[in-house]
């Protein structure tokens, strides 16, 4: 069950890191373009997605299983995709937001832009568990390495436990 969970959601972060970038990117050109702005003034706010597509390449290249088999990480990548994913689209589509409807221009780029430090923190966060990730080793768990807990029982109420 946690290798089928596994796979699942490593096949699921790629799809939703590819969602969170077009939905952020779609955002940040509609803004930059209301404003006036060059695109390249953003490019601060796309380098974590560079950061995170590159580590991802180097685990899948490199085979790194400490990576790509951890059930925790996998999951956290796509718990931190899809809230990208559901800001944005409230964004977009939240009808019921009030600045929404006041500018109209169908996207509240004030909430979005109030989620954009929250996002580079998530972002930049997964980039560093997979760096951590990467250099950790594995512990040998064979029968020659491993710790036996002796007990010795006697006549009296008192245990002797030898490590």
């Amino acid at each position: 069950m946690k290798k089928i969970l596994n796979g699942l959601f490593f096949i699921l972060k790629w799809i939703l890191l590819l969602s969170s970038f077009a939905i952020t990117f779609y955002i940040i050109l509609s803004m930059y373009d209301r404003v006036n702005k060059n695109l390249l003034e953003s490019a601060s706010l796309f380098i974590p997605y560079i950061l995170i597509l590159i580590l991802f390449m180097v685990n899948i290249i490199l085979k790194q299983k400490s990576v790509s088999k951890n059930l925790f990480y996998n999951l956290t990548c796509c718990l931190v995709f899809t809230t990208i994913i559901v800001v944005g689209i409230r964004a977009i589509i939240d009808k019921n937001m009030v600045l929404n409807q006041i500018m109209g221009y169908g996207i509240n780029f004030s909430y979005f832009n109030d989620f954009l430090s929250f996002m580079k923190v998530l972002l930049y966060g997964l980039s560093i568990g997979n760096i951590f990730f990467m250099i950790h080793e594995k512990e040998d768990h064979s029968e020659s390495t491993l710790v036996k807990k002796v007990t010795i029982n006697s006549n009296s109420d008192s245990n002797i436990e030898v490590l």
